[in-house]
């Protein structure tokens, strides 16, 4: 995930900050968006808060929380929890967001589609993904399985390329993010990556 530029240590909690983060944040930031970019981080926020939230009631214990380019990861003490609990860890962040997304729905559309797509976009199946680790844990003794959700995931990602280029979307952050969400897929990471 690049290199830290920043880590700090309690005990057995790791709180980790790469340079890509700040990088991210601050190019957001050169951009006018009436405020758009200040929204989409607080939708964030509020995703994150869905995951502590669960990972307080689980008392999974949390050891990390890693901020960098892509968003923040939280690694949790998921080897000590059964498949329930941390498929409730891994899916509060986007019942959060879609939760908000029905209590904002008839008084701030901006807002409502903001945690809509968050919370709609973090359950697809990639492994980096809260779908993606939600979908492992459910699979996680069928290899068979296991290695079909990740062929799914590629295949999803080259056809999001070639909507791209179809309909000539010239975005370079949605090209890279379908890139790095198909690289991710050979990233082995066990006991307790929860995004």
């Amino acid at each position: 995930m690049g290199e830290t530029a920043l880590e700090l240590r309690f005990q057995n909690f790791r709180l980790i900050v790469d340079f890509g983060f700040p990088a991210v944040i601050a190019l957001l930031f050169l951009y006018p968006d009436d405020g758009l970019t200040k929204q989409m981080l607080l939708v964030s926020l509020i995703h994150e808060l869905g995951h502590g939230l669960a990972i307080c009631l689980t008392k999974s214990g949390l050891r990390e929380i890693r901020f960098y380019a892509a968003g923040i990861q939280m690694k949790t003490n998921a080897c000590l929890l059964t498949a329930g609990q941390i498929l409730a860890v891994c899916l509060s962040g986007p019942m959060m967001n879609l939760l908000c997304a029905a209590l904002f729905w008839n008084l701030d559309s901006v807002t409502a589609f903001l945690h809509l797509g968050t919370g709609v976009f973090n359950l697809l199946p990639y492994r980096i993904l809260d779908g993606g680790a939600a979908l492992e844990t459910l699979l996680e003794l069928n290899p068979e399985l296991l290695q079909i959700r990740k062929i799914f995931c590629l295949m999803l990602s080259v056809s999001g390329i070639f909507l791209l280029f179809l309909y000539e979307i010239r975005s370079p952050a949605l090209f890279l993010m379908l890139v790095y969400l198909a690289v991710s897929e050979f990233s082995v990471d066990k006991c307790g990556t929860l995004c």
